[in-house]
């Protein structure tokens, strides 16, 4: 399995906007190309006039070869709403994580490098 993290920083008047935005446009078609939401988090969990908030995204998609897949499937809507995101929130992030108690796989190419 494979865990998708989007932090995305943004002023607390901003967080019902990119809310909307996800649940309209992205998150349709991203549960179309594989990548499940599986909670929403916000830090602080408060609105503080002059500090941000975080807004975390978790997603999950099957394995490597599906992330790669979703990737590669990525869409003009889906483009647009991180470009819209983008004009919103201060700064944000993705990272791409899995269980690290299981074996890290391989590239097939380098199995062949002796």
């Amino acid at each position: 399995m494979i865990y998708v993290l989007d932090e995305i920083v943004l002023d607390p008047r901003h967080v019902p906007d990119v809310l909307a935005l996800l649940e309209r446009t992205y998150q349709p078609t991203s549960e179309a190309r594989g990548l499940k939401l599986l909670h929403r988090w916000m830090s602080p969990p408060v609105a503080i006039e002059g500090v941000p908030n975080t807004l975390r995204l978790l997603w999950q998609v099957a394995d490597a070869p599906a992330y790669y897949a979703m990737r590669a499937s990525i869409d003009a809507s889906s483009m647009a709403f991180w470009s819209e995101v983008d004009a919103l929130c201060q700064t944000r992030h993705r990272h791409v994580m899995s269980d690290a108690a299981v074996a890290l796989p391989w590239p097939k190419e380098q199995e062949h490098a002796a």
